[in-house]
């Protein structure tokens, strides 16, 4: 007896014509039978845009920039498959192809071009692949009174807070604004913003959109030291602003007042001028306090002496 193989035409005849007779038959029973609900069909449409269109869609626009780090892979040719950054003009040096310039491409580009210039000259129908590894084009520098100061990264569109917050938000010790340093052309712009209206105002319109490269610096409070002892409650070195001005009353009452044996007729103010020479000034606290004579400003490193009286 013949046996046929399951390619034969022969075969595939009488299995085409088995399929035929079981659905005809199934559909004389279903004309006989009666249900209470209408069948439901599935009803096959077509996509309004083939799979291939996402298959071949990019996965992002990001256009390559100085100091990105590149990793380059052609399919089966190791000696071709390396991983470069990109210098600040642009460029890019490939074994066999040279220099590239690449500053401004997309992934997408640079693999079409990497694979056109390959097959030209020596792979055929070469498969390339590009993969970002280092996005340094794309990242903004934060610095100053944040608590995680240092580069971060931005993909996709960010504003100042959001930049901030990446950084750890604001430290405690920050100044009243945030500085921006732009490059434009063959210099730098100096954007400065009001943190307190920006923050704490919540001003929408200082929310600035950052741009990739730019510095956001915040400068901190620069701290005047004044050292107060003597007969005070809380001797202490005490830092201050320097923006608000300190006086010897003001630095008295951050030390908490004077004591009970305190000389307020002969406080003294120590301190040192340019030259290393000390001077010490005497300030009659009790007249500062009826109004009746001027309260010194103190400077930086002063030094405030409340004596004790002995009767």
């Amino acid at each position: 007896m013949q046996h046929h193989r399951p390619d034969h035409p022969a075969y595939v005849l009488a299995t085409l014509l088995f399929c035929l007779l079981a659905l005809t038959s199934h559909a004389e029973a279903q004309e006989g039978e009666t249900t209470e609900e209408a069948p439901l069909y599935l009803e096959a449409r077509a996509v309004e845009e083939p799979i291939a269109a996402y298959v071949g869609r990019p996965r992002s626009d990001y256009r390559i920039g100085r100091q990105d780090l590149l990793e380059i892979s052609v399919f089966d040719v190791e000696e071709l498959s390396h991983t470069v950054r990109v210098t600040d003009d642009g460029s890019i040096t490939m074994p066999l192809l040279g220099r590239l310039s690449v500053g401004g491409l997309t992934k997408t580009e640079l693999e079409r071009l990497i694979a056109g210039l390959l097959e030209e000259r020596y792979v055929r129908d070469p498969q390339v692949t590009v993969f970002v590894k280092e996005y340094e084009s794309k990242k903004i520098a934060v610095s100053g009174a944040v608590k995680t100061p240092g580069s971060y990264e931005m993909l996709g569109r960010k504003t100042l807070l959001e930049m901030l917050s990446m950084a750890g938000g604001l430290d405690k010790d920050m100044g009243r604004e945030i500085i921006i340093f732009r490059r434009e052309g063959e210099g730098t712009r100096r954007i400065a913003v009001n943190l307190e209206q920006l923050v704490y105002e919540a001003d929408p319109s200082l929310n600035l959109v950052v741009e990739a490269g730019d510095i956001l610096y915040v400068p901190a409070v620069e701290k005047v030291r004044i050292f107060v002892t003597g007969a005070v409650k809380n001797p202490d070195l005490y830092e201050v602003p320097r923006a608000e001005p300190v006086t010897v009353l003001k630095a008295i009452t951050l030390a908490g007042g004077t004591t009970d044996r305190a000389a307020l007729k002969k406080v003294q103010v120590i301190r040192t001028d340019a030259n290393g020479n000390r001077i010490t000034l005497v300030v009659n606290l009790k007249k500062i306090k009826r109004g009746k004579a001027e309260d010194p400003i103190l400077y930086k490193d002063d030094v405030v002496l409340v004596p004790e009286s002995f009767f």
